[in-house]
């Protein structure tokens, strides 16, 4: 009828309910046919039933979502997994710490202080001429400036080590507070400085450094605060840095190098790990943020993927480049000053 009346329809979107059947989804186009002279011949409709495409549509979207949730979870698992990873590698450095104290301890000469006491309080009246004639009074002095020595490099160590200790347990105490700090955040956005989120992914991964030997070169520009998911960014962060470290670690060469860059973009910033490790080849390159692609034999093919659609929730964008096999690799995270959503892939 409206068609007859003149209108066009296009792409009218209707749910039909025939009798004693299950709803139809359909889409119809219609317009009005006239004749040579004008008149109105009639009206022609085309109307395709669309109920399977959307069905497909709404699977399609429900399934995305999943895979989001899915996505999600790992990556903060990702950020847990590398904080239980560090926390253990400081708490063997406290093992270590204790062992050594413990066992300079029992090899202590203290009780010999004690033996020494007795057998100078059995000379009772006798005691200067036990010191000036016996073999073992004139040996007294000798023995006791060797014994304090002794214990003098004893304190030293221990204090040394309980230094230590307290050192490590602090690390340890400071990154279970910043992860603590992160997971009471996530969702939410606040305003935060670039250079804050890049040390403290650093600061998750600082052990493996050290073990491994890897040099960081840090190249921050100023830049002006964003607003943020912090969560989210310590997510993409602490897997991208992990990441080059296993790539330089497994590149086998003598010099092992991450540089972490901040600079400004013309509507935000721009945070680049570069690692001289093992690279990517050609044929990866397009893979690398596909959900369950992985080229290492314990990896699960999360992390970059996860990665890349916490990226687009904060308005941004995560890239990849490498020369190839051998020569290294960037990942290079963009993020706007302020959050602009993006639709999804």
């Amino acid at each position: 009828m409206r068609a007859l009346r003149g209108e066009t329809i296009s792409n009218l979107e209707l749910v039909i309910q025939p009798r004693e059947m299950t709803a139809r989804s359909t889409l119809s186009s219609a317009r009005r046919l006239i004749g040579p002279n004008g008149q109105t011949l009639g009206a022609v409709a085309v109307v395709q039933d669309t109920t399977e495409r959307r069905r497909a549509e709404l699977e399609l979207e429900r399934v995305h979502k999943e895979l989001m949730t899915a996505s999600r979870q790992a990556g903060m698992a990702e950020v847990a997994t590398n904080v239980l990873h560090n926390v253990g590698n400081i708490l063997n450095s406290v093992n270590i710490s204790a062992s050594l104290v413990t066992d300079r301890v029992k090899q202590s000469k203290a009780p010999g202080v004690t033996l020494l006491a007795d057998l100078l309080k059995e000379q009772g009246a006798d005691l200067a001429t036990f010191m000036s004639t016996d073999a073992r009074g004139k040996r007294i002095p000798e023995y006791l400036s060797a014994l304090g020595q002794q214990l003098t490099a004893d304190q030293q160590m221990s204090l040394q080590e309980l230094g230590s200790l307290r050192d490590n347990l602090e690390h340890i105490k400071e990154t279970v507070t910043m992860q603590q700090s992160y997971a009471k955040l996530c969702g939410v956005t606040e305003t935060v400085e670039v250079v804050d989120l890049v040390e403290d992914s650093l600061r998750l991964n600082a052990g493996a450094f050290a073990r491994h030997g890897v040099t960081l070169c840090r190249e921050f520009s100023p830049v002006p605060p964003i607003t943020v998911d912090k969560h989210k960014v310590l997510q993409i962060l602490v897997n991208l840095v992990r990441n080059a470290k296993y790539a330089c670690d497994e590149s086998g060469k003598t010099e092992k190098l991450i540089i972490l860059r901040i600079a400004p973009t013309a509507e935000g910033v721009r945070i680049s790990v570069i690692d001289n490790g093992i690279g990517i080849p050609e044929e990866n390159m397009d893979r690398l943020f596909t959900h369950g692609f992985t080229t290492r034999q314990s990896g699960h093919g999360f992390g970059l993927h996860s990665g890349a659609l916490a990226a687009q929730e904060l308005g941004g964008t995560l890239l990849a480049t490498s020369d190839g096999s051998g020569r290294g690799a960037a990942f290079i995270l963009e993020l706007p000053y302020t959050r602009r959503d993006k639709p999804h892939a």
